[in-house]
């Protein structure tokens, strides 16, 4: 006999992005809705007993009220328990929502905030749960390794899920950090029988941590960011309540994706592999695409590279370029310097320009700036 439920965490409703024009922040706000009302139809559809999210519902501690009234309006589509824990961007301090505002009695009989370590029966099936709430941004100790300290190991057939949220010090050692999340001790615990499962939140990325097998991230349902692996998930966790035993599936929820991609810029080829990698890319509206690129090229190449991003900006929900690769440097050549065709004093700026183009200071940088724009106008106006 198993119990099945649904692990996900990290939903940062409210999570705002500056790269994202208006048009793409609104559409990102709308599918993280979305994605809740996904979840609630995989838990459904995946007969799970309940569902766990292991911190982070929302952003911040004071999200807008239009964000908490939509996440209420969302989370009514399950029809299954769903434990929600506090994390580090929504902690349950004094000025939290959790706190603040009446939240908590506006969540439908279902939906349960876990807001200390009281271990809980899940209704209607032999699950018990026990969170490690965020009491604050800066916790000054080990908040999950604090709440299994106590525990007793459970009645015979009851599955016990434990639910913590934060770095672990496997991946991520600091002996000067106390907020680390022990793996050592999970995976004592789970050993010992005190718990079956770890439902852990805070990487974005689907990723399983020790080697029991039965301690998980279950990664965010929507991607946020270009450092992330493996987003867009959720798990569905089976645990056997003779064995112990634990399988997590991931199953897919979102749909955004963050790319990261970088060019060697020479000629015209070049500009044309650029357009062909950005035209190819599926569902662009929810695709965020970070670019760099390295190489030398005239103000011709450099226009045509830029009249290529122009459009594809209109398409994609935000193109970026990389600070990282400020590598692509252009140099005016003779063709570039014809195509102007100016005379006079004209001609006498351009050539300034062109002298000051060939330094490297910043005198420099603003000189090449101002002869590929004036490259692009002039183009523009033939």
């Amino acid at each position: 006999m198993g119990v099945r439920f649904l692990h996900t965490s990290d939903w940062q409703l409210g999570m705002t992005r500056a790269f994202l024009p208006a048009e793409s922040q609104a559409r990102y706000t709308d599918d993280q809705f979305e994605a809740i009302r996904a979840l609630a139809r995989i838990a459904a559809d995946k007969d799970c007993a309940f569902a766990v999210v292991a911190g982070d519902v929302f952003d911040s501690i004071q999200p807008d009220r239009r964000i908490v009234s939509r996440a209420v309006d969302a989370l009514a589509g399950f029809t299954v328990p769903v434990y929600l824990l506090p994390g580090n961007h929504d902690a349950d301090s004094p000025a939290a929502l959790w706190s603040t505002t009446n939240v908590i009695e506006r969540l439908p009989t279902n939906i349960r905030v876990l807001r200390d370590t009281a271990a809980l029966m899940v209704p209607g099936v032999e699950a018990e749960v026990i969170g490690a709430p965020w009491p604050s941004r800066r916790p000054d100790s080990d908040l999950l390794a604090a709440a299994l300290e106590s525990l007793e190991t459970p009645e015979a057939g009851v599955v016990r899920i434990a639910i913590g949220h934060g770095a672990v010090d496997s991946f991520a050692p600091d002996p000067l950090n106390p907020e680390l999340i022990s793996v050592s001790s999970l995976e004592r615990a789970i050993a010992d029988g005190l718990i079956s499962y770890v439902a852990l939140g805070d990487r974005h990325s689907t990723t399983k941590v020790g080697t029991s097998g039965a301690v998980w991230y279950s990664g965010a349902p929507l991607a946020t960011d270009y450092r992330e692996v493996d987003p867009n998930n959720a798990l569905v966790v089976e645990v056997d309540a003779t064995t112990g035993m634990s399988t997590a599936e991931p199953v897919h929820v979102g749909s955004w994706r963050f790319v990261v991609q970088t060019f060697d810029i020479s000629g015209p080829e070049s500009v044309a592999a650029v357009g062909s990698f950005l035209s190819e890319l599926p569902d662009k509206e929810r695709t965020v695409v970070k670019l760099g690129f390295v190489g030398t090229v005239n103000l011709s190449t450099n226009a045509a590279l830029e009249d290529v991003l122009d459009q594809s900006r209109d398409l994609l929900a935000a193109l970026e370029q990389s600070e990282r690769h400020p590598e692509l440097v252009v140099l005016a050549d003779g063709a570039d310097l014809g195509d102007l065709d100016l005379s006079g004093f004209a001609q006498g700026a351009l050539n300034e320009l062109v002298d000051a183009a060939r330094g490297n200071d910043n005198a420099a940088e603003v000189s090449r700036d101002a002869l590929m724009l004036l490259h692009r106008l002039a183009a523009r106006g033939s």
